[in-house]
Parts: C-alpha cells; structure tokens; sequence
C-alpha cells in the first residue's frame, strides 16, 4: 500500500467523522477501512436496455456505411478497356 499523504488521511477522517492530527497515530479503525479501500476493485456490470439498444443503432449505422477502402471510381471502366473487361 502506498503511503497517503495528510491531505488524504484527513480527508478520510472527516467522512468517517474522526479528528486526524497528523502529529499521532493513525487509529486503528482507519487503517482498516485503508485496507478494505486497497482491496476494492470497481464494479462492472452489464450494460442497461437504453445501452444496448443504442449499441445495436450504432452498430446497424457501422454497416450501412460506405467503407473507407471503397472508391466509386473503381466502378467505372477507363476508356481503353473493353467491355469484356470491364465486367472481370
């Protein structure tokens, strides 16, 4: 665990409802609420109705996309083929 500067600890100490005073010890009870915060892992859950019709809308609008690798010009024979070759 990396140490807290007073700033933080103080702050910690306030939400609880305790004095710290950087000049004596930490109190037991916050450093334990230390180690169950270091412990703490953010909670991830799946995403609501709202998200994931607005996933499947951005989605859809993906696909019906022109892809950036297409050219129209690719569509169009050039003068000097013939028209065998413009429908290879």
């Amino acid at each position: 665990m990396h140490t807290l500067s007073t700033r933080t600890l103080s702050a910690l100490a306030f939400e609880r409802g305790e004095e710290y005073d950087p000049a004596m010890s930490v109190t037991p009870d916050l450093v334990e609420a230390l180690s169950l915060i270091e412990q703490a892992r953010p909670v991830m859950g799946d995403a609501g109705p709202y998200e994931r019709q607005r996933q499947a809308a951005r989605e859809r609008r993906e696909r019906k996309a022109i892809p950036d690798w297409f050219s129209a010009e690719d569509l169009l024979a050039a003068p000097w083929e013939s028209g065998r070759a413009q429908l290879v």
